[in-house]
C-alpha cells in the first residue's frame, strides 16, 4: 500500500511537471535505493512471471488499433521477428567483446534489453500529432516484440544456467513458441470473445477478460508456448470484438479498468526493483552499465537499419529515414524489462548483477531518451510540440471571455450585481470575444488546429450532456432505463472521438 500511494503521488507530480509518469517513477526508485530506506525483499520469480505480465501485456495490448497495426504488418514483423535476434545478437557481441561478459550471460543480457517499452513514445506521440503509421509501427513492433524477446530470454537464460547453446535447438523453441502462442491466442480469443459478447454487465465483462489473461498465459505455459504472444493475440481479438459489439458504456468502463491495473503493475515494478538491489551494486557496475548502454544502440541502430534496408530491396515497401531514427532513438527501456529480469529464477548465475545493470539501462534511458523525445521528434520535422502560439492564445482568450460571460449572467440573475455593473462588464467580455474571434478568423490553413478544438469542444459537450441525464435519473425525472439508453447513444459518440484520438 505504500509502494502504491507513493506511485501513485508520483504520477500526480509528473503530471503536473508535464513527464511521462515512468520517467519519475524510475528516479524516485533510484532515489530510494541510494537513500536506503526501501526495505530488502526478495521477489518471488513466479509472481513476477504468472500474474504481472500477462497482466502488463494484455493492457497494452486490449486497446491497440488492430487495423492499423494490420496495414503495417510487414514493417512490424521485421522489427519483432529478424529485428530482435540482430538487436540480441549485436548488444550482445558488443557486451562481450568490450565489457567482457562471457557470451551466455551476454546472450541473456541481449534478450533483456531486446525488449522494448513504448509508454513514454506513445505519449510523446499524442501531444505532437505524430504520423498515425509511425505511431502504429512503434507500438506493433512493441506487442510482438516483447513475446519474441520473452521466449529469447527464457531460451538464454537456460544456457546461461547450463553452460550450454545450440542454436538450431534455440530456433525450433522459438518457431514452436511463437507459432503455438498465436495459435492459442487465437483459441482463447475467439472463446472470450463469446463470453464477452453474452456478459451482462461491465461487471462480469471486466471479470471475463481478468479469467480470459490468465486462461490465455498459464494454458500457453502448460502447452509449451510463448505466453505473452497468446496474451497479445487474445488481446487483440478482444478489443476488436468489444468495439465491435459492445456497448460504449462497457468500453470505457473495461478500458478504465485496464487502465488502472497497468499503473498499478508499473509502480510496483519500479519499486520492487529498487528492494533487489543495493546502492553500492549500483556504483560497482557503473561501467558496465555505461557500456551495456553503448552496445544497446549499436544493437538496436544494426538491427532497424539493416531490417528495413532488407524490407525495402525485397517488397519495396518505404520506411522513411527519419522514422528509422526515431525507432533507434525511441529505444527506451521499462517496466516489461525489469519485470523479465525479476523473473529469472534465482538458479541463473550473476542474476543480482543482471537486475542492477537493466535497471541502470533503464534509468538513463528513460531519463536521456524519454524525457527529451519530444523536443527530438519536433528536431526531426516529424511533428511539431505545439502549434500556432498566436491562435492558441487566441482560443484561450476566448473560452475565457465566453466563460467570464456565463458567470455574470449568473450573478445577475441571483443578484449578486447591479444591471448597471453587469452591462459594462458583459460589453468588455464581448470586446475581448471579438478581438479572439477576428484572430481566428484571420488564419488560414490551419485546419487541423480548427478539428482538434472542435474535437475537444464536441468531447466536453458530450460529458455535459451525459453528466445532466444522469443527474436526472437521480432526481427521479425518468427511469433509470431511459437515462441508460440516452447515455448509451451519448457513449457510442464519445467512443468515436476517441477512436478518432487513436488514429
Amino acid at each position: 500500500m505504500i509502494v502504491l500511494a507513493l506511485g501513485s503521488t508520483v504520477a500526480i507530480a509528473a503530471k503536473r511537471a508535464n513527464i511521462p509518469y515512468n520517467v519519475a517513477l524510475v528516479v524516485i526508485g533510484l532515489l530510494a535505493v541510494l537513500a536506503d530506506v526501501l526495505p530488502v525483499l526478495k521477489m518471488n520469480a513466479e509472481l513476477v512471471l504468472i500474474v504481472f505480465l500477462p497482466m502488463l501485456v494484455f493492457e497494452a495490448a486490449l486497446f491497440a488499433n488492430a487495423e492499423a497495426l494490420r496495414r503495417a504488418a510487414r514493417p512490424i514483423m521485421a522489427l519483432a521477428l529478424p529485428g530482435v535476434a540482430i538487436s540480441l545478437l549485436g548488444t550482445a557481441w558488443v557486451a562481450h567483446v568490450a565489457v567482457g561478459f562471457p557470451f551466455s550471460e551476454a546472450l541473456l543480457l541481449g534478450a533483456l534489453l531486446a525488449i522494448t517499452d513504448t509508454v513514454s513514445v506513445l505519449l510523446a506521440f499524442r501531444s505532437t500529432r505524430a504520423p498515425h503509421r509511425l505511431h502504429a509501427i512503434m507500438e506493433g513492433e512493441s506487442l510482438f516484440n516483447d513475446g519474441t524477446a520473452l521466449v529469447l530470454v527464457s531460451l538464454t537464460s537456460v544456457a546461461f544456467a547450463t553452460g550450454k547453446f545450440d542454436g538450431i535447438v534455440a530456433f525450433r523453441g522459438l518457431t514452436v513458441s511463437i507459432v503455438g502462442g498465436a495459435a492459442i491466442g487465437g483459441a482463447f480469443g475467439a472463446i472470450g470473445t463469446v463470453v464477452l459478447r453474452r456478459a451482462p454487465d461491465h461487471l462480469t465483462a471486466i471479470l471475463s477478460t481478468l479469467v480470459l489473461v490468465f486462461a490465455t498465459s498459464l494454458g500457453a505455459e502448460h502447452l509449451h508456448s510463448s505466453p505473452v504472444i497468446a496474451v497479445v493475440v487474445a488481446a487483440l481479438l478482444l478489443g476488436r470484438a468489444a468495439r465491435k459489439f459492445l456497448e460504449p458504456s462497457r468500453i470505457l468502463a473495461l478500458q478504465g479498468f485496464w487502465e488502472v491495473v497497468g499503473f498499478s503493475i508499473n509502480v510496483l515494478l519500479f519499486l520492487l526493483v529498487g528492494m533487489e538491489i543495493k546502492a553500492s551494486m549500483l556504483w560497482r557496475d557503473a561501467v558496465p552499465i555505461g557500456l551495456t548502454l553503448v552496445a544497446l544502440h549499436v544493437g538496436r541502430a544494426v538491427a532497424v537499419y539493416l531490417c528495413f534496408l532488407v524490407l525495402r530491396l525485397l517488397t519495396r515497401e518505404v520506411v522513411p529515414f527519419r522514422w528509422q531514427h526515431v525507432m533507434v532513438f525511441g529505444n527506451i527501456k521499462g517496466a516489461l524489462s525489469m519485470a523479465a529480469v525479476l523473473a529469472l529464477p534465482d538458479s541463473v548465475p550473476d542474476k543480482p548483477r543482471l537486475v542492477t545493470i537493466v535497471f541502470g539501462v533503464t534509468f538513463i534511458t528513460l531519463v536521456t531518451q524519454a524525457l527529451p523525445f519530444r523536443r527530438f521528434l519536433g528536431a526531426l520535422g516529424i511533428a511539431g510540440a505545439a502549434g500556432n502560439r498566436e491562435l492558441e492564445s487566441a482560443r484561450a482568450a476566448l473560452v475565457a471571455a465566453r466563460r467570464g460571460q456565463f458567470e455574470l449572467d449568473e450573478l445577475l440573475a441571483t443578484g449578486l450585481v447591479s444591471r448597471g455593473d453587469h452591462a459594462e462588464r458583459r460589453a468588455e467580455f464581448q470586446r475581448r470575444i471579438i478581438v479572439a474571434e477576428g484572430t481566428l478568423r484571420s488564419h488560414v490553413g490551419h485546419e487541423n488546429d480548427d478539428a482538434a478544438a472542435d474535437r475537444v469542444a464536441d468531447v466536453a459537450l458530450l460529458e455535459a450532456q451525459k453528466a445532466a441525464v444522469l443527474d436526472g435519473s437521480r432526481r427521479g425525472l425518468y427511469s433509470e432505463a431511459t437515462a441508460e439508453e440516452h447515455v448509451g447513444r451519448i457513449d457510442r459518440q464519445l467512443m468515436k472521438h476517441q477512436e478518432h484520438e487513436g488514429g
